[in-house]
């Protein structure tokens, strides 16, 4: 028969609250693991390298000083050689102007003249050498301030992979304070409720008395670890899992008549979870990942990496995060790994690594084709520090050439022709290359326009073609196979073939876009071309230096007089007009027909480089 403790608590005041009025005899979780040594150890690493980053930027700081100062005096420099040349040019001019005087007054004393202009030269050289050296200077300092860069960056990043470390580490360190047994005793008193029997107000009594055991188990383990107070801050977000393995009732009965008491011995021990560990510590889930079968942070090895490329001052990219450029030596953790090797003109270079042990990796970087788009200028490279002539890209497409643009013609391919025609210093670099003789020269003759009949000079050629010529003027007395010898000699030495412009190139680039006679309009315009009777000081007298006068829409020079320009057609045309012919002869469509030999004072060339795609 089931007693009740009705009858047994008449004489008491009765109620179904219970009082949690307690007294305990606490035993400390025992075996705590602190692991402090972890933590501290990077945290003085921590503190050596930021001391060494901040070492790096005061380096970093001075040698960009450095940099910056000796852009200063190049700038200061380079406009000092203006004002040198400006000295320079106008001594010359005097000098000058002193011989001819002579022509007339050889007692003329020009002493004063020599001297200013060789004192001016003297200053030109020597602002020359400083400069350069001043160049080289720079060029080595440039390169010591990336590497400094480099040596910042990676010390940055090294603090950066500490301070996840230590993230890790702490949460080691909480997973090991925490995931601890021990023994936990604790006196509970309980008013129960009347119409409970003795035996559920005993389980009820102590059932209560675990959860307290708990409760001071959760607290002691809290109070007693490395981060207590972060720990508390974040406790009431996090269950620490806490399991009581056994326990027995070392003392129990009525206290009271009323109230009853039991006293309780508990093994308890507490199974955070990965989770629970970051909550408590407020930090990325990420580093929290232990073994599930010891409780234990997951070892990560770290492995040495090298990078190498086949270029210089490339971009290395790894996981997202700038490191400089190669070679490059580093340290990574075990796992997979994304790098990137770039550098503008070339195709990046990418790959996905699992890092298992050190590791090479050589990057090898193709220059890319890039999208070649119209009006791209560019030279090649010649020996001895030379450039060739300067090139205009054009690329296919719907074009309109022929008197009213009335012909439309579809370039299948793209090209690069010269932003002006052949100047007679590049073809001076030519022949001292080849000493190579032209038509001209082998012949004694070279034709000239006097009185609008074509008369063949004696003695004139492309040194000397019965005008004054200045370097930069075009070259001319020169004939189609001369054309072609100094385009062969371009391709032998740059690798690119270069050859004359067929007559639809010519005019495609002539007109560049354009459907009228001129490229600025129908009607030809006095002073913006030389052309016979063209209003310039040029018309009628000689050829005028190149980019004397505007350049059309894509960049070209002289496409309008100045000298008709040979194509590569068999029968002889060349194209443009000239310096001696009427400006109606220099409309985008006009020809000249005469024979490929020819050699004019008049006619010379613009060249054309092939574009493979």
């Amino acid at each position: 028969m089931r007693q009740g403790l009705k009858a047994l608590l008449l004489t008491f005041s009765l109620g179904i609250a219970f009082s949690a009025h307690t007294y305990a005899e606490e035993k400390a979780p025992s075996n705590i693991k602190e692991n402090p040594d972890s933590v501290m150890d990077i945290d003085d690493a921590i503190f050596s390298k930021n001391t060494e980053l901040e070492k790096a930027e005061k380096t970093l700081r001075n040698q960009q000083l450095k940099v910056s100062n000796q852009h200063s005096e190049l700038d200061r420099l380079t406009e000092q050689a203006r004002e040198i040349d400006k000295v320079l040019n106008k001594t010359k001019k005097q000098l000058e102007n002193a011989y001819q005087q002579m022509i007339t007054n050889p007692k003329l004393d020009i002493t004063k003249y020599q001297t200013a202009y060789q004192n001016a030269w003297s200053n030109h050289k020597q602002n020359q050498k400083t400069r350069y050296e001043l160049e080289k200077a720079l060029e080595e300092q440039e390169g010591l301030l990336k590497d400094q860069k480099t040596t910042a960056i990676l010390l940055r990043k090294n603090i950066s992979d500490l301070k996840q470390s230590k993230l890790r580490a702490r949460a080691k360190r909480l997973n090991n304070e925490l995931s601890l047994s021990g023994t936990q005793k604790v006196s509970f008193t309980n008013r129960c409720n009347p119409a409970m029997t003795i035996r559920q107000c005993e389980e009820q009594t102590t059932k209560l008395a675990l959860q307290k055991a708990v409760k001071q188990f959760k607290s002691s383990l809290i109070n007693q670890t490395t981060e207590n107070e972060t720990v508390q801050k974040y406790a009431h977000h996090a269950a620490l899992n806490v399991h009581v393995l056994k326990h027995k009732v070392l003392q129990s009965g009525f206290n009271n008549a009323s109230r009853y008491k039991t006293i309780v011995e508990a093994q308890l021990e507490a199974r955070p979870s990965n989770t629970t560990i970051c909550q408590l510590l407020n930090i990325g889930k990420q580093y929290c990942l232990f073994e599930t079968d010891n409780n234990q942070q997951k070892e990560i090895a770290w492995f040495n990496l090298n990078i190498r490329s086949n270029i210089y001052d490339d971009h290395v990219t790894i996981d997202g995060i700038s490191y400089g450029h190669t070679p490059l030596s580093l340290t990574l953790q075990e796992g997979l790994h994304q790098i990137s090797v770039t550098k503008n003109g070339y195709i990046p270079y990418r790959t996905s690594f699992r890092l298992a042990s050190d590791y090479s990796i050589r990057a090898v970087l193709q220059e890319e084709r890039n999208q070649l788009k119209t009006g791209f200028r560019f030279a090649d490279p010649l020996p001895e520090n030379i450039t060739g002539p300067e090139l205009i890209s054009i690329t296919p497409g719907k074009f309109f050439i022929g008197e009213y643009a009335s012909s439309q013609v579809i370039l299948d391919h793209a090209f690069a022709i010269s932003l002006t025609p052949v100047t007679v210093e590049m073809f001076k670099v030519f022949v001292k290359n080849t000493n190579y003789q032209s038509d001209a020269e082998l012949m004694k003759t070279c034709t000239a326009m006097i009185n609008n009949q074509m008369s063949p000079q004696s003695g004139h050629y492309w040194r000397n073609p019965g005008f004054k010529q200045s370097l930069d003027s075009p070259v001319v007395c020169v004939s189609v196979n001369d054309a072609k010898a100094f385009a062969g000699w371009l391709s032998k030495e740059t690798g690119f073939t270069y050859r004359l412009p067929t007559e639809d190139e010519w005019e495609i680039a002539a007109r560049a876009g354009t459907q009228t006679d001129y490229w600025w309009g129908n009607n030809f315009e006095s002073g913006r071309a030389n052309t016979g009777w063209g209003g310039t000081n040029w018309s009628n007298k000689s050829t005028s230096p190149v980019k004397s006068f505007s350049p059309n829409p894509l960049g070209l020079y002289d496409v309008v007089g100045n000298v008709w320009e040979w194509t590569n057609d068999p029968q002889g045309i060349a194209k443009g007009g000239a310096w001696s012919f009427s400006p109606k002869n220099a409309t985008s469509f006009s020809r000249l027909f005469t024979a490929p030999s020819t050699a004019a004072n008049y006619i010379g060339f613009r060249i054309v480089r092939e574009i493979k795609e």
